[in-house]
């Protein structure tokens, strides 16, 4: 099997304990991102990205001129003041970046909608808790569908350039949420499946030299298959319209008001909106004998 990547904190001797391997670096602040990449690469692996994981707003973030040749993930829990940002958005728009804002805060909403109209790539965090349906099927068909230039806002792009009405699409490796894509390790070594597993100190491997092939590609395949669980215990989920694009990611938000059925609903009629108007342009056929 290919080795997924790996995501874990910045610490150059965590990082020799790899070889030839895409790695995901994290760090607290964004002074540390560039020489987080540098070490990176010099342990002799490869460079995905840096998430930055901040509990600063995203106007009080100071990226530097030397981070702009490095990818990154910027998680902030908030726009803040725009007023703050307008200096340096035509600086921003030559990062290889995009910014997370958690879809739970009507003004992140707004701020992921601002961003993306002003040429930054954005990717609304989805995550448990109260969520505002309607408010988020706005954004999702603007992101999708609007004809006004702007920057790709995910998960929404993703979804739609990768729909197939018949055909299961798990996009949680947007979030680095996807074992057959990502796997974390902790300043320990220890691995884990999710970043949720991460936190709760949930491991699968005590270190990564200690990973066979096929125990984890066992173990990824099991994950990965979870959502037959919700056939198994005939779950209202499963016999949900939006069942394909959704799969059950927001089962316990469901009995709550149902705004996640509706707007997976309105998702897969907007992906085939999309599909259409991307479909290849056919070039006519000459009449042959």
């Amino acid at each position: 099997m290919n080795w997924p990547s790996i995501v874990c904190p910045h610490n150059p001797s965590l990082f020799r304990t790899f070889t030839g391997l895409t790695v995901v670096v994290r760090v607290p602040h964004s002074a540390q991102a560039a020489e987080a990449a540098a070490q990176l690469l010099e342990s002799g692996n490869e460079l995905l990205c840096v998430i930055v994981e901040s509990g600063s707003p995203f106007d009080e973030i100071d990226l530097p001129a030397d981070l702009q040749s490095i990818p990154l993930a910027v998680m902030t829990p908030a726009l803040g003041k725009f007023r703050h940002l307008v200096r340096s958005i035509s600086r921003l728009r030559d990062f290889n970046l995009r910014v997370y804002l958690p879809a739970h805060n009507p003004q992140n909403i707004a701020g992921l909608r601002i961003l993306s109209s002003l040429g930054i790539h954005t990717c609304a965090v989805l995550g448990n808790g109260p969520k505002d349906w309607e408010a988020l099927t706005d954004l999702m068909t603007y992101a999708v569908l609007g004809r006004a230039p702007h920057a790709s806002m995910e998960p929404f792009v993703f979804i739609a350039s990768n729909y197939d009405p018949h055909a299961y699409l798990e996009w949680g490796s947007l979030y680095f949420n996807d074992p057959r894509r990502f796997l974390h390790v902790d300043a320990d070594g220890r691995v884990a499946l999710s970043p949720a597993e991460l936190r709760q100190k949930r491991f699968v491997a005590s270190s990564w030299a200690k990973i066979g092939t096929s125990s984890l590609s066992l173990t990824i395949q099991q994950r990965v298959q979870k959502w037959r669980q919700f056939f198994a215990n005939n779950h209202p989920c499963a016999s949900c319209s939006g069942w394909k694009i959704c799969l059950g990611k927001f089962a316990s938000e469901m009995n709550k008001n149902g705004g996640c059925r509706a707007f997976f609903l309105e998702m897969s009629e907007v992906c085939q909106q999309y599909k259409e108007q991307n479909k290849p342009a056919m070039k006519p056929h000459i009449w042959q004998l």
